[in-house]
């Protein structure tokens, strides 16, 4: 049963510290990279001249979080991605930002991804083919908010995700992306290659 949760924003005081700290971390003399995990690998929303297959190693996507916003509502919430801390990888794509950009690439990162606090913006290093190991800025999950939803079986994810439905429009849309973008990756993940499936078939279970 899915639980009933308010979109929260935080205090515009927290999210201005929360990206000055960010900023003042940032790799000095590097160039700016951002790693998406999730829709960012088809919707980026900076600019940026080099796109890049990256690995990150220590974490994995796992959809963990719940979304009343981008992809559900308070109502009907369904499930977002987020960064897990764990003992494998992340294959993703790393973009090099354009200068120019950066000041602005910043204020729509934050509005996208930082809202609420269910992220951390964190500093990692991931590791592309011609570019070597690069520092890039990240969205890893806030265990301790609200929202987080942790772990739960296949089946009831799909429950969750099928018909869910937000401003950036249906959950299974985005679960879908994420999958069709990794293929392109030549990754096959088989958990979320079989919550596809199954988010599918209850949705034209739903329909029929």
């Amino acid at each position: 049963m899915k639980p009933k949760l308010e979109y929260t924003r935080l205090p515009p005081e927290e999210t201005h510290r929360l990206l000055l700290e960010t900023r003042a971390a940032r790799p000095k003399d590097q160039p700016m990279w951002i790693f998406g995990f999730g829709s960012l690998m088809w919707n980026p929303c900076f600019t940026y001249d080099v796109k890049a297959p990256a690995v990150l190693r220590g974490y994995d996507r796992k959809f963990h979080i719940w979304t009343t916003r981008a992809r559900g509502t308070p109502d009907n919430p369904g499930l977002g991605l987020c960064l897990e801390d764990c003992m494998g990888l992340c294959r993703g794509i790393a973009y090099r930002l354009v200068e120019e950009d950066i000041e602005s690439a910043w204020e729509r990162l934050w509005e996208r991804e930082m809202g609420s606090g269910v992220y951390r913006a964190s500093w990692v290093l991931v590791e592309t083919e011609e570019h070597g190991r690069v520092p890039a800025l990240t969205f890893i999950v806030n265990r301790d908010h609200p929202h987080y939803a942790g772990p739960m079986p296949t089946e009831q994810m799909a429950e969750i995700m099928a018909g869910a439905c937000g401003s950036y429009g249906p959950c299974r849309d985005y679960l879908a992306g994420t999958v069709e973008e990794m293929r392109k990756l030549n990754v096959f993940d088989k958990d979320l290659e079989a919550l596809l499936a199954k988010v599918d078939a209850l949705e034209t279970k739903k329909q029929g």
